[in-house]
């Protein structure tokens, strides 16, 4: 297998507030120095450095908050409620939950506040009697 220089990047982890990164020797393949990079993107999660999941939570939420305008816009215009359910569940939902099992259980109280938030303002698009 043949690495791609222009694709490949360094991602360290450390914890240790003593160690510089910039100090290490840097990653060199067949010449190319390989950037060093603190978040990357990889299968559509992003990680971090320090291994939390704010970068992807606000990069999910982003998505969702683009994709919310479609809602929002079926509703105005008088699609039945279940055609509007089945689009959340396609367009929506899916993105929110890529991959939960791989950073859901690292949240933090906030950052699973900001997803539930998100949902709620779909379900009161959908069912505003309800909420």
């Amino acid at each position: 297998m043949a690495i791609n220089t222009n694709k490949t990047k360094e991602l360290v982890i450390c914890f240790s507030k003593k160690v510089n990164i910039t100090d290490n020797p840097r990653l060199c393949i067949n010449g190319t120095e390989i950037d060093i990079v603190t978040t990357f993107k990889l299968l559509g999660v992003i990680i971090s450095s320090d291994l939390s999941w704010d970068w992807h939570v606000a990069y999910t939420l982003h998505k969702v908050a683009k994709r919310m305008y479609c809602i929002n816009y079926l509703v105005r215009s008088g699609v039945p409620t279940h055609d509007i359910l089945c689009a959340y569940c396609s367009v929506i939902r899916y993105v929110l939950e890529y991959a939960c099992a791989i950073w859901h259980p690292g949240l933090t109280k906030k950052l699973s506040q900001d997803i539930e938030r998100a949902q709620k303002h779909c379900l009161k698009l959908l069912y505003p009697a309800v909420v």
